[in-house]
């Protein structure tokens, strides 16, 4: 994760075949400067948002065949090359192929433990955090809320069972290889499974960079307040201004918890592939232990604070109020809410019809289900705006 030597602590790089390999310098900005009949040389091309003549003494030769002896150590020469020019592992640039195109996601850690091993405790909760926070970014590109539903959107979760999860040597370093395209994704065309060495033609905002761009932007900004709450600049409540860049408590959660149970220092690194988008320097983001406690008071705030939709509570009806003999009333429904699990008291307002069904239940001791979003003023909870309510039949109704 250096970024003076990237090829430091850098693991096992899988060799790609030539074609992969060729494809990838192809499409991330690399042309055919000399060859000879048994080798090529590639150098990088100029664009307009590099310095010119930057990498100009820097070249990639590699053979005219896969089947040449010493072809794996040729290869791992380039990708060295490579390595130096992007400032990423060779290793991530050998998953970047492998995925045909993907960005990196890495974490130190950093545990009194012997280079390379870590507690058992430390690394599942840094493994889960890493899951929930691709799973609660991904689900904010489509639920742009600081609480996310209950139901996470069936592509989030699909789309992080497609990252790949390994380890680097170092302090303790997993690394994650998030591909730009998903299993839901048409946007290319290409009719090749994700993780299979093919390159495809990637399109400027594929569903992966914008999961990647949002977890870095969540990262930046969750450190931002949590070092302004921390300094007194800002109160805790400030992480309930929704702005579009605004953590959700799930990603607050998951920020908090990579560091362990004891909220070890940790750094954060984002290395995206120039195949979408362009080459973009990798971003290294340090969370303290204090950011880390702030992170997770924040997520836990959001969670008893803030609104949340589609929140479904399942209870018996402990109370009933309207006024007169007809028209809509409020219903006090005594249940768990679906997104918590904690029994308390829910207040919902009901139509006639749904509120006559309501007197049923509580004359005869039936549970109502409810679906709405939930709304928290002080210890009063309300569920506004129903999507259902129906009252669950008992043995009698089944008779």
């Amino acid at each position: 994760m250096s970024r003076s030597n990237p090829a430091a602590g850098r693991g096992v790089a899988r060799i790609p075949d030539l074609a992969a390999l060729t494809s990838y310098l192809t499409n991330s900005g690399w042309t055919v400067e000399d060859t000879d009949g048994r080798t090529t040389m590639w150098r990088p091309r100029r664009t307009g948002s590099h310095d010119p003549g930057a990498h100009d003494p820097i070249r990639v030769v590699l053979p005219t065949s896969q089947h040449v002896q010493g072809y794996d150590d040729r290869i791992s020469e380039a990708l060295d090359a490579l390595s130096f020019v992007e400032q990423r592992l060779p290793k991530e640039i050998a998953d970047d192929i492998s995925f045909g195109g993907a960005d990196n996601v890495a974490v130190r850690l950093t545990p009194d433990a012997p280079a390379g091993e870590a507690p058992l405790l430390l690394a599942y909760s840094a493994i889960s955090a890493l899951k929930n926070f691709v799973v609660a970014s991904a689900a904010a590109l489509d639920s742009p809320s600081l609480v996310l539903p209950p139901r996470r959107p069936q592509r989030a979760e699909a789309y992080s069972s497609q990252a790949r999860l390994s380890t680097q040597s170092g302090s303790f370093i997993l690394s994650l290889a998030l591909p730009l395209a998903d299993i839901y994704s048409d946007e290319s065309g290409d009719s090749t499974p994700p993780g299979q060495d093919a390159l495809v033609e990637v399109p400027p905002q594929p569903f992966g960079r914008k999961v990647t761009n949002r977890m870095l932007t969540a990262t930046r900004k969750a450190r931002q307040l949590a070092e302004e709450v921390g300094e007194g600049i800002r109160p805790l409540s400030s992480f309930g201004d929704f702005t579009p860049d605004a953590p959700n408590a799930t990603e607050l959660a998951a920020l908090s918890s990579l560091g362990g149970p004891e909220h070890d220092i940790y750094q954060i690194r984002f290395a995206k592939t120039p195949l979408s988008g362009g080459a973009a320097e990798p971003a290294l983001l340090r969370v303290t232990p204090g950011q880390q406690r702030i992170l997770g008071e924040a997520a836990d705030y959001l969670r008893t604070r803030q609104p949340r939709a589609g929140v479904t509570v399942t209870g018996l009806i402990v109370r009933l109020f309207r006024e007169g003999g007809f028209g809509q009333g409020e219903a006090v429904i005594q249940g768990v809410a679906d997104d918590s699990g904690e029994a308390r008291r829910y207040r919902v307002e009901l139509g006639e019809i749904d509120y006559n069904e309501a007197v049923r239940a509580h004359a005869h001791g039936l549970h109502a289900t409810a679906t709405g979003d939930l709304d928290i003023r002080g210890t009063r909870r309300s569920l506004r705006r129903l999507t259902s309510f129906a009252v669950i039949p008992g043995l009698d109704d089944e008779s």
